[in-house]
């Protein structure tokens, strides 16, 4: 009866501490909103009416009335950094980096990351690469450390600290084979415009052994046997790119035409181009597939490749080649002067609306990247360039 008793008195109790200490939650929440100043609002505003200006001000203001606020002084230098006022980025966060208020090494870590973001945007790459490489160690940063090192050494073409870099990035969920391979072959395009064969030979090779379906490594290793005088053993390397991925064959096309021209085999590189054409139709090679067909084989066979070609890839390129092909039979010579005119204006259609677009970010462009120029995503431009 008495412990009865007791748990009636108690209970109501429980209930009156837990209301209380509600209320004191709730008022202590009301007075630090109040406090909060009416600058982080108006910022706010500013950026919502995308007034980066007035939102830059605002924020600024607020830093020299309340330097203690971390948070605010890295959206300012964001916000800097966005307006490109690289300048005013890397005196924010040099200051900041000595401030008083920063105590924490992981604080410390983070403003020397947006430092060194800052040195790059200004074009200060080594500025920047000297920060990163501090931060290699950091417990927190270090992944992003090493993808700004990685984004670095390719725009500065340091493609043998790109590949370490790429190397101690990898994992299990990304290995980078595609990049290391790309990084490889460009060390093997270096080496082949220095006429240094069998380094690139090497790189070319070892791009292969990182990533077999590396299309660009057979392109430049055929290159090394072409310029040893090698046209067997190019014809085979660059046939070997159809297996890999035929999309590229239009991209070396010309350059294995020239080697069977060497070995006096033009008979039978023109039936290969034919077996091409007739596996992969909307392969974009119908100039080169046109001149050849044109050079060496019958009129007849050249009609029947435009007619087919036309019939699964209707275009303006098709279209002006087909023209081109039958002005000849055309009696008068007002009938071949506008058929002439067709053509060019069939042939500047075309010029307009071909491109090669990267299939990552959308970019087009009227050169073929190995590497997108946009978003430097690498084998992302499909080598087949087409009307859009």
């Amino acid at each position: 009866m008495d412990i009865l008793v007791i748990w009636l008195l108690i209970t109501p109790l429980f209930f009156a501490f837990g209301w209380f200490a509600g209320r004191i939650d709730m008022k202590v929440v009301l007075k630090q909103a109040k406090q909060l100043p009416q600058r982080i609002f108006d910022g706010l505003d500013a950026l919502v009416d995308n007034k980066t200006g007035i939102a830059s001000d605002e924020l600024k203001q607020l830093i020299e009335q309340e330097p203690q606020l971390i948070d605010p002084q890295f959206s300012l230098g964001r916000l800097y950094r966005k307006r490109g006022e690289n300048d005013l980025a890397i005196k924010l966060h040099t200051k900041l980096l000595a401030s008083q208020y920063v105590m924490s090494n992981e604080i410390k870590d983070k403003i020397r990351l947006e430092l060194a973001l800052d040195f790059q945007k200004a074009g200060l790459i080594d500025r920047a690469e000297s920060i990163l490489i501090q931060l290699m160690n950091s417990n927190l940063y270090s992944h992003q450390a090493l993808e700004m090192l990685l984004l670095i050494y390719q725009q500065d073409k340091n493609w043998g600290d790109a590949i370490e870099t790429a190397k101690k990035l990898a994992n299990s969920d990304f290995s980078f084979h595609t990049e290391v391979a790309q990084f490889n072959c460009e060390l093997a395009q270096e080496a082949i415009i220095k006429s240094s064969l069998i380094k690139a030979q090497e790189f070319a090779q070892t791009a292969l052994e990182t990533n077999r379906k590396c299309v660009r490594a057979n392109i430049l290793l055929g290159e090394v046997f072409y310029n040893l005088e090698n046209y067997a053993d190019a014809i085979q390397t660059w046939q070997a790119i159809e297996k890999q991925n035929y999309q590229y064959l239009p991209l070396i096309m010309d350059k294995m035409f020239d080697a069977y021209l060497r070995l006096n085999k033009t008979k039978e590189c023109i039936t290969l181009i034919k077996g091409y054409v007739t596996l992969y139709p909307k392969l974009n090679m119908h100039d080169f597939v046109y001149q050849k067909l044109t050079s060496y084989d019958s009129p007849e066979s050249t009609l029947e490749y435009l007619r087919t070609a036309m019939l699964h890839t209707p275009n303006a390129k098709i279209a002006a080649l087909l023209i081109d092909a039958r002005v000849n039979a055309l009696e008068t010579q007002d009938g071949k002067r506008d058929a002439e005119q067709i053509k060019n204006i069939l042939l500047k259609y075309n010029s307009k609306l071909s491109s090669y677009s990267c299939g990552c970010c959308n970019f087009k462009s009227k050169t073929f990247f190995w590497q997108c120029p946009a978003c430097y995503s690498w084998e992302s431009i499909s080598p087949n360039n087409t009307e859009s």
